[in-house]
């Protein structure tokens, strides 16, 4: 069972900014951007991700406007499923709007759960008729098709497509395992500097991405004889290439005509985000061994200074409550009290990084095209880097509501009902 960490100082100032939030996306969701641009649908900075907050923030007590709210945001992301030309991709498009809508019809709210049907039809068509190898990762892949047809199951069309998702799994992964991202998927600033393409140890765009959502289809239920295999030899390879790189234990990329290049630590590339998908798939197939692993590896990123992280803000995907969303997740499951102390710590850090009166609710979002780029600080009020990912975290600390939503990111790993959880210091 999901229970709150936060001590009384952290509740005070998570409540304070998570009410901000919920002003700001409130006027979001009712009036449209601020800068005139249109509504988004999609989950990582549009309207499906702020129906995620208004909807666990009416779960964990939040008044009933906060659930009209939610149906809003749901209602304009469901609408945006007949709009043309909206990508297939779990993270900016069609899957992921049906992933927040099975996800909350199923789980918070009474819904007709054929509104993704089309969603379902939509998968098909691109699915039947595969010619040439997919893109294999979570964010904008095979992965992310995956995951949201795990979402839709029991449905029976669902886990027929799901079929289809884990064999091309399947048939495209190397005889080592593990699955490389080929050069023409590449954005093009990767494809400047990795030519011949590389091996992605990101989970967001990565193995380490499959093996979490192999987990995540164990856990529903999948009895499929292929997904216990698969993920043995993906966990493999990936445990192969540790090593002590300049501030992480994995690097990001490893190309086949270069050096391993390093990264921070966070959910979408780093040792956390690769800690906590081998913690679930621990979980969810029965490996005691992998569990140590994933123990080991967390301590190494709960002990690394802050400057050695890289991280210059507080979203999920790569800034300060994505972190300390990892270690509650893995602390939960586990009873490890390093890796709660870890989560406080962070929460903290996220906290202190806002400054009321700037950005949305106080927080900037760090956005750089490039690494070469130069960056801007922008407000965004998505799901992956901006404040409805911010209060969904906040929301996690702070109530006893456990944090499903985390399933769009693999990570969900089952809390441990034995955990002991005595008082905490704020």
């Amino acid at each position: 069972m999901w229970q709150a960490i936060a001590g009384a100082d952290t509740i005070r100032d998570c409540r304070a900014t998570i009410a901000d939030i919920e002003r700001v996306l409130a006027d979001y969701v009712a009036y449209g951007p601020d800068d005139g641009t249109h509504l988004q649908a999609h989950v990582a900075g549009g309207t499906s991700g702020v129906a995620l907050f208004f909807a666990y923030l009416h779960a964990a007590g939040g008044n009933d406007t906060a659930a009209d709210r939610a149906l809003a945001a749901i209602e304009l992301s469901s609408g945006a499923l007949a709009e043309h030309g909206l990508l297939p991709d779990l993270y900016s498009g069609f899957s992921g709007v049906g992933w927040v809508l099975a996800h909350l019809t199923r789980e918070l709210f009474e819904g007709d759960g054929d509104l993704a049907l089309e969603v379902d039809d939509a998968l098909r068509q691109l699915l039947s008729d595969v010619t040439r190898p997919m893109p294999f990762e979570l964010v904008g892949g095979l992965t992310g098709y995956g995951s949201y047809l795990v979402e839709r199951l029991p449905n029976a069309g669902a886990a027929e497509l799901l079929d289809r998702v884990i064999g091309l799994l399947e048939s495209s992964r190397e005889s080592n395992g593990a699955w490389f991202s080929n050069p023409d998927w590449l954005p093009d600033w990767q494809r400047e500097l990795m030519p011949r393409g590389h091996y992605n140890l990101g989970v967001a765009h990565g193995i380490p991405g499959v093996i979490g959502f192999l987990a995540a289809a164990r856990d529903a239920g999948v009895r499929d004889p292929r997904l216990p295999r698969l993920a043995n030899d993906a966990v493999q390879w990936v445990l192969a290439q540790k090593g002590i790189w300049p501030g992480s234990l994995f690097p990001s990329h490893i190309p086949p005509d270069s050096e391993p290049r390093q990264t921070r630590t966070a959910w979408c590339y780093g040792d956390l985000g690769v800690a906590a998908v081998l913690l679930s798939a621990a979980h969810a197939f029965d490996r005691p061994e992998w569990r140590d692993e994933a123990l080991a590896i967390a301590h190494v990123a709960a002990r690394r200074s802050f400057d050695d992280t890289m991280v210059s803000d507080a979203g999920l995907c790569h800034g300060a409550t994505g972190i300390a969303h990892l270690f509650n997740r893995m602390y939960q499951a586990t009873g490890d009290d390093e890796l709660r102390d870890a989560a406080l710590r962070w929460y903290r850090i996220a906290l202190d990084m806002r400054r009321p009166g700037h950005g949305l609710a106080g927080f900037l979002s760090w956005y750089e095209s490039t690494p070469t780029a130069e960056g801007s600080w922008r407000g965004e009020q998505g799901f992956l880097s901006g404040i409805a990912g911010i209060g969904l975290a906040l929301l996690a600390a702070i109530t006893d509501v456990e944090p499903s939503w985390d399933r769009v990111m693999v990570v969900s790993i089952p809390p441990r009902p034995d955990v002991h959880r005595g008082a905490i210091a704020s």
